[in-house]
């Protein structure tokens, strides 16, 4: 200790030296951080040691425990295949809307890991052209170009092939989302995840005008709360399931096949497991009440 204390001294003897000790500490401190795939883990060993040596998967268990991360952006890789686990998946087929690269997305795990067959859609075209590119000689994953809309959804998943039921769709379009699941009517998914705008909160049941969804400006103005999905949900026969960590993905299951499910947590914003949020729209546009 004393040794340690001793270079600490001495690296703080001029102003300069010490700016340069943090900034050294500052870097080492940033190699050794623990990445959010990391966390994940921990989380679910976290979890584990509480009920004494196993991860709970009774229907009374919130399925927070089974969060894990590796190719999505947060804990929808576990949490998609509990409920896979839980209400089956007969045909392996999944759709995915804003797919972006390919590299880190809610369906991937399922195409390159399990030999799923599927549909990306990705509406950027540097985006498209590598997730094209990643699943070029994969036969069994379609990738179409193109921005989904309400109007055209049904239109692309006949062009794709999309069977009538597919097992998992996760609709990510920063914007319209809520309305095109609502437009889906030949489509009858047994798991949906979609993303929400959990800084609405969870008791105003408020959307983005249809007309105004369109391109995201990387506000807090976008989507949908909460309480407008499920209330969607509820007119198409699903039920919300999950919310994951970092309030920007919820889960629903179609009612046929949802069983006992633990009541969801309600989340905040918590972007990044920081409590981060997007900015605030700085043209206060109004939402929309839902239905």
């Amino acid at each position: 200790m004393q040794c340690g204390a001793g270079i600490v001294f001495a690296a703080m003897r001029t102003p300069a030296a010490a700016r340069s000790f943090l900034r050294r500490i500052r870097l080492s401190l940033q190699r050794t951080e623990t990445t959010p795939r990391d966390v994940y883990l921990a989380l679910t060993e976290l979890v584990r040691r509480h009920a004494g040596g196993e991860v709970p998967a009774t229907p009374e268990a919130s399925l927070t425990a089974h969060e894990l991360r590796v190719f999505s952006q947060n804990g929808e890789d576990g949490v998609i295949a509990e409920l896979i686990a839980r209400c089956g998946a007969p045909g392996r087929y999944f759709v995915e809307f804003g797919a972006g690269d390919g590299h880190e997305n809610n369906c991937a795990a399922l195409a390159d890991l399990l030999g799923w067959s599927g549909a990306f859609l990705e509406a950027d075209e540097a985006l498209f052209a590598a997730l094209e590119a990643k699943y070029a000689a994969n036969d069994s994953v379609r990738t179409v170009m193109a921005a989904v809309t309400p109007q055209n959804v049904e239109g692309l998943l006949a062009a794709a092939g999309v069977p009538a039921e597919p097992d998992v769709l996760s609709v990510d379009v920063d914007g319209a989302d809520l309305w095109i699941w609502r437009a889906l009517e030949r489509h009858r998914p047994r798991i949906v995840v979609i993303e929400y705008n959990s800084a609405l909160g969870g008791g105003d049941s408020l959307v983005q005008p249809a007309g105004q969804a369109g391109q995201w400006d990387n506000t807090a103005y976008y989507g949908a709360s909460i309480a407008a999905l499920t209330s969607l949900a509820g007119e198409k026969g699903y039920r919300l399931a999950h919310t994951e960590l970092t309030g920007t993905n919820a889960f629903f299951v179609r009612e046929d096949l949802a069983g006992e499910l633990a009541p969801p947590v309600l989340r905040g914003p918590n972007h990044f497991l920081a409590g981060g949020g997007h900015r605030p729209d700085p043209l206060g546009r109004a939402y929309e009440q839902y239905p």
